[in-house]
Order: structure tokens, then C-alpha cells, then sequence
């Protein structure tokens, strides 16, 4: 534990000026965003407006520096006393997700409700107006399945930011949505089979199946225990990428 604290002590005395700057241009994009929708709505800022905003940023930054946690590999000079430092490969592996996985969030989450407060007080100067600050309720349940669909896609990223030495992020979204269209391609006559060749049938990856007539249209949704399976499906698969991710960087060589 020690030598792990050491070793998180050091990625962070190492690159505290890069966190803090990105930390910056993301913080600055968000406000400038979202201060010229409260602009333009008068000052209102609806509640599921910041939910979006929320769950675009949580997983687009995240999947940015995510993919670059591990870009000192990428470069020889940087490599050689990354990798000669006399520490384990689960440590080294450890302080990467640590810093991508959990730090992150929680500086993202501080971040957005500084900035996500101070625009909601600004219209609440106005006392016809009453902004409500998004929370973690039934009414935005999105919210909450936002760090779920994170938790995946950090896999993703954080595999890529192993496997790849350069452009890490393009490379592993290139990677990503080829297997998504792959998935779709695939389950349009998947669907159709399973159906027997049902005229309007839709198929929708993991939500449903669409089925149309000429005056009406079905939605057909998966029960409770189907999206059980989903979810223990996803879990799996993040798991295995981290793993996949570890087992990778045990074979990182210069």
C-alpha cells in the first residue's frame, strides 16, 4: 500500500499541470455552453437540460482522458523509466484506473455543480424564475444510468489507452463504433429470422423490436429478466476489458 500511495504520489506530482488544464478547458466549455442556453431561455435552466448536458459531458471527457492515461507509453524516452520503475504491473495498472475511473468522476461531478450552481443562482436573481438544481431522483433516472454506460465505455477507452501508442482516443472510437455498426448490421436479419421473416419488423440492439403495420406501429420491450441478463452481459464484458487492458500492459515493451 505504501509503495501504490508512492507510485499514485508521483503520477500526480508528474502530471498535475496537464489534469489541471484539461480540468480548465472542460470546465470552460461547460460554462460557456451552458451559459448561453441560460441566455437564451432568460435565465431558466430546465432540469432535464442539465441532465443532458451532464451525461454528454460525464462520457465524452471521460472517454478522452481515459484514453490518454497511458500516453507516456506511447513515447520511448517516457516509457523506459515508466516501465523500469520498481513497481508491480497490477500498481501501475491500479493508479491508472484509479485516476480515470474514480478520481475523475468525482472532480467532473464538483466541477459541473460549481458551475451548474452558479448559472442557476444567476437566473434566480430573477423572482419570477425557479431553477431546481438536477439531482439523483426518479425523475432523472437517465442520470443514473449515465455512470452505468460510463463504466463501460471507460473499459473500452481504457483498453485502447493500453493497445495503441498514438491517438488513442480516434483509434479506439474508430475501433468502437465499426463494432456497433457490425452489431446492427448483424441483428436486422437476426431479428427477421427469430420472427420468420415478419414484414415491419425493426430490430433495436439490447431495447426492443419495432414491429409496423401499414396503419399502426408495436413496440415490443425486453422483460425484467431479459434486461437482467443485459446488465449481467455488460458487467462481464467491462470486466473482461479491464482485465484484457491489465494483460496487455504486462506485455508493454520499448
Amino acid at each position: 500500500m505504501q509503495r501504490f500511495l508512492k507510485l499514485l504520489s508521483k503520477q500526480t506530482k508528474e502530471n498535475y499541470k496537464t489534469y489541471l488544464l484539461s480540468l480548465a478547458v472542460m470546465a470552460g466549455i461547460l460554462s460557456i455552453l451552458l451559459g448561453l442556453v441560460v441566455y437564451g431561455n432568460h435565465g431558466r435552466l430546465d432540469v432535464r437540460v442539465q441532465s443532458a448536458f451532464f451525461i454528454n459531458f460525464l462520457l465524452f471527457s471521460g472517454a478522452i482522458f481515459t484514453s490518454m492515461i497511458f500516453s507516456d507509453l506511447g513515447d520511448k524516452k517516457k516509457a523506459i523509466p515508466v516501465l523500469t520503475l520498481p513497481v508491480s504491473n497490477f500498481e501501475r495498472f491500479l493508479v491508472g484506473w484509479v485516476y480515470s475511473f474514480v478520481i475523475f468522476q468525482v472532480v467532473f461531478i464538483i466541477c459541473f455543480y460549481t458551475i451548474d450552481f452558479i448559472l442557476i443562482s444567476i437566473g434566480n436573481a430573477d423572482p419570477l424564475i425557479k431553477n431546481s438544481l438536477v439531482g439523483f431522483n426518479s425523475e432523472t433516472t437517465e442520470l443514473k444510468i449515465a455512470f452505468t454506460v460510463y463504466t463501460a465505455i471507460h473499459a473500452i477507452s481504457f483498453l485502447g489507452a493500453v493497445y495503441f501508442e498514438r491517438l488513442h482516443f480516434i483509434k479506439t472510437a474508430f475501433v468502437f463504433f465499426i463494432f456497433v455498426i457490425a452489431i446492427v448490421l448483424i441483428n436486422q436479419p437476426f431479428t427477421r429470422l427469430l420472427f420468420d421473416n415478419l414484414e415491419g419488423i425493426k430490430g433495436i440492439p439490447f431495447v426492443g423490436v419495432n414491429v409496423q403495420s401499414k396503419t399502426d406501429a408495436y413496440m415490443i420491450n425486453p422483460d425484467d429478466g431479459a434486461n437482467m441478463i443485459t446488465g449481467f452481459m455488460a458487467i462481464a464484458v467491462t470486466f473482461l476489458l479491464w482485465t484484457a487492458a491489465f494483460f496487455k500492459l504486462k506485455e508493454k515493451q520499448v
